[in-house]
């Protein structure tokens, strides 16, 4: 179970079409409205998807994503922009 966080804070859970398989590469583009994913490494196993170009399209700070990068001992004073994904391993192909 993916969870999706969207700039204003609003989150949901999302699922990829095959379950078994996770989420493509082209769901990823779709979700995090992008032509190219960034991927981080979290703490505690989890990844975070972002646009990899993110600053170049939008200033609009991802305040949640943004602490969750700081937790996993991200840059201090780097922010994340856009749409974030959260997965756990085995939900991307």
């Amino acid at each position: 179970m993916a969870e999706l966080i969207m700039p204003n804070g609003e989150t949901s859970t999302v699922h990829p079409a095959d379950r078994k398989q996770g989420f493509s590469l082209e769901e990823l583009y779709k979700l995090l409205a992008c032509d190219c994913v960034q991927i981080i490494h979290l703490r505690d196993g989890r990844m975070m998807w972002m646009d990899e170009e993110g600053k170049h399209k939008t200033s609009q700070i991802n305040e949640k994503a943004t602490a969750l990068l700081h937790q996993a001992g991200g840059v201090p004073w780097d922010d994340v922009v856009g749409r974030v994904l959260i997965t756990i391993r085995g939900e991307v192909q």
